[in-house]
C-alpha cells in the first residue's frame, strides 16, 4: 500500500463518530415542524466526509490490480442493485411483500462482496 492504513482508519473512526453525533443531534434537538427537516440533515455531512476519506484511500492506498478490482465489484453492485430494486417492482405487482429502502443498502454489499470474490477468482 502506498499510504499509511493508519492515517485512513483514524478518519474513518472521526467520520463515524461525527455521524453518530450526528443522528443524536437530530433525535435529541427536536426542533419544530418547520425545521424538522434540517435537523436530519446533521449526519449527512460526516457521511459525505465518510466517503470522500474511502474514495481517496481507494486512489491513493490501494495499487492497480487492487483499484481495479474494487472498481469493478463497485460498478456491479450498482448496476445488479439497480436492476433487482426495479425487478422487484413486478413482483410487487404480483402480491409481493413491500420493499423497504434498506433492503437496497444490504443487497449492495452483498452483490459487492459477490463481486470481489469474482474478481479475486479471475485475476488468480
Amino acid at each position: 500500500m502506498k499510504a499509511p492504513l493508519k492515517r485512513y482508519v483514524s478518519r474513518m473512526a472521526m467520520g463515524f463518530l461525527a455521524y453518530a453525533v450526528g443522528i443524536f443531534a437530530a433525535n435529541y434537538f427536536n426542533p419544530g415542524p418547520s425545521r424538522r427537516y434540517w435537523a436530519i440533515l446533521f449526519p449527512v455531512v460526516p457521511i459525505i466526509f465518510i466517503v470522500a476519506t474511502i474514495l481517496r484511500f481507494v486512489s491513493e492506498g490501494l495499487d492497480e490490480l487492487q483499484r481495479k478490482n474494487v472498481t469493478e465489484a463497485a460498478a456491479f453492485a450498482g448496476i445488479a442493485t439497480g436492476f433487482t430494486c426495479f425487478s422487484y417492482l413486478f413482483l410487487r405487482n404480483m402480491g409481493a411483500a413491500e420493499f423497504h429502502a434498506e433492503w437496497a443498502f444490504y443487497m449492495m454489499w452483498g452483490y459487492y462482496a459477490v463481486g470481489i470474490i469474482l474478481g479475486i477468482l479471475r485475476y488468480r
